[in-house]
């Protein structure tokens, strides 16, 4: 009986916890509803595209160079003025920032500003906007769909009525990336979620 109301137990709180996780992306999803673009054309004009950094170390993400090609078409249709390259350049073997900037450099694009202490996606949103030149800038965020609609929840609370909007680069059609993805980003959303009485505008 003992382990039968034991079963039962681990059972209903596995249920609770993917019943917030769902309600989570739920909520994430509609907050980013209409802000995040396929298409150059719709995509409204922002004075600077913010791309989120991805690895580029000795192993380097599925994700990077479609992010590049992305900030690169932005620029190109008119879309962006200059690009923000935010990411971590914290590690010998772990070098978003640098690599980034050397594409954008080499594409003849603008880097307006370089941020190596963008740990992750909220820290930085958060260090952008603390900068007194970016408080009343106009952002286009450049990742890839699932990481963009996170980006621009985090926005929302805050960059307030800050003009944001998102550009989504190529995804990969890698299927074991895919797996590792949506685990993790089923985590990652959760965490924005429940971090939200923590979020404050700057």
């Amino acid at each position: 009986m003992k382990h039968s109301k034991a079963v039962k137990i681990c059972g209903i709180l596995v249920g609770m916890v993917l019943m917030l996780i769902i309600i989570c992306n739920v909520v994430i999803v509609t907050a980013s509803a209409g802000k995040c673009y396929d298409d150059l054309e719709a995509i409204p004009h922002n004075m600077y595209g913010l791309l989120l950094g991805t690895g580029r170390g000795s192993n380097p993400s599925p994700y990077y160079d479609a992010r590049v090609q992305a900030a690169i078409d932005l620029y190109h249709a008119g879309k962006i003025d200059a690009v923000i390259v935010s990411g971590e350049n914290l590690y010998d073997d772990y070098f978003e920032v640098d690599t980034m900037v050397a594409a954008m450099k080499e594409a003849g694009i603008p880097v307006q500003l370089v941020d190596p202490y963008g740990t992750d996606t909220y820290t930085s949103l958060r260090r952008i906007k603390a900068f007194d030149d970016y408080k009343n800038s106009s952002i286009t965020i450049i990742s890839q769909h699932f990481h963009n609609q996170r980006a621009i929840f985090y926005c929302k609370y805050l960059y307030g009525d800050m003009p944001v909007a998102a550009y989504n680069a190529a995804d990969t059609d890698i299927w074991y990336w895919d797996i590792w993805r949506f685990f993790r980003e089923s985590l990652a959303r959760t965490k924005a979620v429940l971090m939200l009485p923590f979020i404050h505008r700057t």
